[in-house]
């Protein structure tokens, strides 16, 4: 199995590291524009119960997404970018998938939740965009849910 990646196919996983070399504002926007139409890999309790394809979630059907500790303990849902290119090189560590909009407002769903970890495929780094960036996206229109989309796609 090759843990090498394929060109293109890490787009977000490059911009990580993009951002992470750079700390440069226009490198951090680009990364988030990136980030909120990708789809990226998640944990979701109760997951197996249903077959693969696309499922909305309901009152009657509920599900939640994984999340991890952060920074001095603070929740934060965790995702893993390009994941396909993630499994091959970590192994698979989520079952579902999501686009980052609809990650950001299952973020903002959670009042406790601080933010989204979002993990490399590339190297064993991670990227946090914090509940205030969620906040300000949403209100700048366009976030999540406004599409009426669903929120998941299970492998």
């Amino acid at each position: 199995m090759s843990t090498k990646a394929f060109p293109g196919e890490t787009p977000l996983s490059d911009l990580i590291a993009v951002q992470a070399a750079s700390g440069q504002p226009r490198d951090w926007a680009r990364f988030v524009e990136a980030f909120r139409t990708s789809q990226l890999g998640v944990m979701v309790s109760g997951a197996s119960e249903y077959p693969s394809g696309t499922f909305v979630v309901t009152e009657d059907q509920p599900m939640s997404v994984g999340l991890t500790t952060h920074a001095g303990g603070r929740p934060m849902v965790l995702a893993f970018a390009d994941p396909a290119a993630f499994e091959r090189r970590f192994g698979r560590q989520f079952n579902a998938l999501m686009t980052g909009d609809d990650l950001l407002a299952t973020a903002l769903a959670n009042p406790a939740c601080a933010g989204v970890l979002v993990n490399s495929a590339l190297a064993e780094i991670s990227v946090v965009i914090d509940r205030a960036t969620a906040e300000s996206l949403a209100r700048a229109g366009g976030g999540a849910g406004a599409k009426g989309k669903p929120w998941w796609r299970f492998w």
